[in-house]
């Protein structure tokens, strides 16, 4: 009841804050709707005991970890933060900003020269060549947007604190060896631990692996549908009259059908062994990993395309964009 409670407390922020500063831009929006979901998995891992022991050495480590923007990586040995070399700081950090920067930049302006549809728009059917052409690109426009922002604040943070983070984002649409591994270390590894402490060991304690896990998919769904209402429905910005995607078009549930599409395939690989068991070579693995959900990855991203999100997003970095 209390972790159900805080939660709910939590997901009425966002909205009172946007109400209070008139913030409709999608992008602000969902930056600042992010740090709420971090931190509210973050409080439910303190609840119920499952913060990284390092963290919990001291009241300034603990202050530290509740407040950092990324996953702190501790030593096995002593428990303590990893200090962030110069290496990391200059070399590792800053060069993997400056190449998210161009890459988001070359990949903005391609796609929105394209409306983001670089096959042609309305293609539904799942295996059509188009449509799978159109939602790879936009799995890897969500990929290098997540990897730009885990550059930026690894920077930041680790030039300023001196502790170093883990990878938020590790190529997940292109070099995944399986479902587990694209899920649980390469897309969005932030997330990853923070529900795994904060959500899957707590329900692990007293219930089956399987269990726990859908547990976790089920909530990632509802908690991107809060994000797309929060980023994209309530009291959403003025769209052009002659727009196509429209923020009253969307139609919640998309998001948590495909997270429940996910924990169903993640189980199938499971029982089955994973793709090695099943004779396929190594090198053609990743492909068939993001084939399992890129059918339908526009269950994902259709609340962004009728909230204008890509659109907004693109002052983010330098765009080139075709005038009328």
């Amino acid at each position: 009841f209390f972790a159900v409670t805080i939660i709910g407390l939590y997901l009425i922020i966002p909205c009172i804050y946007f109400d209070a500063m008139d913030i409709k831009n999608p992008a602000l929006r969902m930056t600042f709707a992010l740090a709420i979901v971090i931190f509210i998995f973050r409080t439910l891992e303190a609840y119920f005991g499952y913060a990284p022991y390092g963290a919990t050495k001291s009241l300034g480590m603990y202050v530290t970890y509740y407040l950092f923007p990324g996953e702190i990586l501790f030593d096995a040995k002593t428990s303590m933060p990893l200090k962030a070399t110069r290496k990391d700081n200059i070399i590792q950090n800053f060069s993997r900003l400056f190449r998210a920067v161009i890459v988001n930049s070359l990949l903005y302006s391609f796609m929105s020269h394209f409306d983001y549809t670089p096959f042609g728009k309305e293609i539904r059917h799942y295996l059509h060549p188009k449509h799978l052409g159109n939602c790879f690109f936009i799995a890897l426009y969500f990929q290098q947007n997540l990897e730009f922002i885990d550059a930026l604040a690894s920077a930041m943070s680790n030039a300023i604190s001196g502790i170093k983070t883990a990878k938020m984002m590790d190529s997940p649409v292109l070099n995944s060896k399986s479902i587990a591994e694209f899920w649980g270390r390469r897309w969005n590894y932030l997330v990853h631990c923070v529900l795994k402490r904060g959500v899957y060991k707590p329900i692990r304690k007293y219930g089956s692996a399987t269990f726990a896990s859908f547990v976790v998919f089920l909530l990632s769904g509802l908690i991107h549908e809060f994000l797309s209402y929060t980023v994209s429905v309530y009291h959403h910005m003025q769209v052009p009259a002659d727009s196509i995607y429209k923020p009253s078009n969307i139609r919640l549930g998309s998001n948590l059908a495909f997270f429940v599409w996910a924990f169903a395939v993640s189980s199938t690989e499971r029982a089955l062994g994973g793709f090695s068991s099943m004779g396929i070579s190594p090198r053609v693995v990743p492909f068939f990993v993001v084939m399992t959900s890129l059918p339908f990855a526009f269950w994902f991203v259709e609340p962004y395309f009728q909230g204008r999100f890509l659109w907004e997003n693109e002052g983010v970095v330098f765009t080139i964009i075709k005038m009328d």
